[in-house]
């Protein structure tokens, strides 16, 4: 692999970067805003950015699932049945990665994400929110969904899971990142799995970035727990916002 600096510059500059992608991402999702267009600035092929990004990622979704567990915050007793909505939705999608365009997607998203952020800023207390038993109907097909939709596009995949949490099952926010970090462990890995079978990983260079995705993960997710509420919805509504602007400008 040649990259555009010298080879122990790349791993320092990744390590800081996948340390406060793993820090946000924790907390609001968003992460791979940062390690994307960062692995592609330094000379690493698209493909296997998509494939060290998420084997990285998996070292960060997994330690804050299991800080929000310990703390008492993973409560749906429904959690197993997501986890494997998410991880076939997301192993389908990476298995039609090279197949689909993405350029109706890249439209849409932007209006979805600052949707949510709107969302976000003007509902005071989105834990009040009902659950519509007529929309849980749907609520598994919206799981798979998202799921199909991380593994073969990505960005803005934490705030769509948080998002349906809240509106169609009526969860809290910490509640719906808690389950958010599970599912979207669950993605990240089903596409690792893929992406590693086809041998796209870099593997030492993932496995630094995962030291620093598990640093973050660990002080994002108990800065998360500590402050709670007031903390993660003005996260939520930047990284919503960024993301949108990200996907516009290209």
């Amino acid at each position: 692999m040649e990259y555009v600096y010298e080879e122990n510059t790349v791993y320092i500059i990744l390590f800081c970067v996948a340390f406060f992608a793993s820090l946000i991402d924790s907390i609001a999702g968003g992460g791979g805003l940062l390690t994307t267009p960062s692995m592609l600035l330094v000379g690493i092929s698209p493909l296997n950015v998509l494939a060290t990004n998420k084997f990285q990622s998996c070292f960060g979704t997994f330690t804050s699932t299991y800080n929000y567990y310990k703390n008492g915050l993973l409560v749906d007793n429904k959690k197993i049945l997501y986890f494997v909505l998410s991880f076939v939705g997301s192993s389908i999608g990476t298995l039609l990665v090279s197949r689909i365009s993405n350029d109706t997607l890249e439209s849409i998203i932007p209006i979805l994400l600052i949707g949510a952020a709107v969302f976000f800023i003007t509902n005071k207390r989105p834990s009040e929110v009902k659950t519509n038993e007529k929309l849980l109907i749907l609520f598994n097909l919206f799981i798979f969904a998202i799921g199909f939709y991380d593994g073969f596009f990505g960005p803005g995949t934490g705030s769509f899971f948080v998002l349906t949490f809240i509106i169609i099952k009526g969860a809290n926010i910490m509640q719906s990142t808690a389950i958010t970090k599970l599912l979207n462990f669950a993605s990240n890995f089903a596409a690792f799995i893929i992406f590693a079978l086809q041998g796209y990983v870099i593997w030492y260079l993932g496995l630094v970035m995962a030291v620093a995705q598990i640093a973050g993960a660990f002080t994002g997710s108990r800065f998360a727990i500590r402050n709670g509420e007031k903390v993660v919805r003005p996260v939520l509504v930047i990284v919503s916002i960024l993301l949108s602007l990200r996907i516009l400008l290209g």
